[in-house]
């Protein structure tokens, strides 16, 4: 893999990958290095963009998920953001990067190797101590979190966020995290409504 910061851009286009598509890092990453099985683990064959030279999406062949009982796998679509923080631009980065290396495990580190989900966690724990923010706060599930959150914050459907996550139910709506701050202002806006009839019996 030719690349200035080779480890630095598998990073970035598994963080990517996994918050626009809603996944399960183990979906992406395997438990350990020989842990690879073509037929389950997520490989270079699993990956179509739809032109390289203008790229609208990009399909990712999800093989096996922990929702789909009957092994049918999944076909999940990343979008072009046209922003810097897009999945897209960043997986036509990366395999622009591995062309030396078209086969096996998606996700490899420079030397080869495939990263695993205790790789990645460990680079986004050291990221977030180099910020001062806290380590325990993050986990494998933090970019499905994260994604269904901001979903719901920019006003997309629940019935979409649904079906972008792959939820056979609502049970998604408990990973939908709202900041204290946004429940601490619902108090003032309950306090504007008019108060409700008490039969001219008021609470002490």
């Amino acid at each position: 893999m030719s690349s200035p910061n080779p480890e630095k851009l598998v990073l970035w286009t598994i963080a990517s990958t996994a918050f626009f598509g809603f996944f399960r890092l183990g979906e992406l990453l395997l438990p350990s290095s020989a842990a690879y099985d073509p037929a389950t683990c997520l490989s270079w064959g699993d990956i179509a963009i739809d032109s390289r030279d203008n790229p609208s999406m990009v399909q990712v062949r999800l093989r096996k998920s922990k929702c789909d009982q009957f092994g049918k796998g999944a076909q999940i679509i990343l979008g072009n953001t046209g922003t810097r923080l897009c999945p897209v631009s960043a997986i036509l980065r990366y395999t622009e990067a591995r062309k030396s290396q078209p086969q096996g495990p998606f996700f490899l580190l420079s030397s080869g190797v495939p990263v695993t989900k205790m790789w990645f966690t460990a680079q986004i724990r050291d990221i977030l101590r180099l910020l001062g923010l806290p380590q325990d706060d993050y986990a494998g599930h933090s970019f499905r979190i994260g994604a269904a959150t901001t979903a719901a914050m920019v006003g997309i459907a629940d019935s979409s966020i649904q079906t972008l996550g792959r939820w056979q139910s609502a049970a998604f709506l408990q990973y939908i995290r709202t900041p204290a701050s946004q429940l601490a202002s619902f108090a003032r806006t309950m306090s504007a409504s008019s108060p409700p009839t008490t039969g001219g019996r008021s609470e002490p």
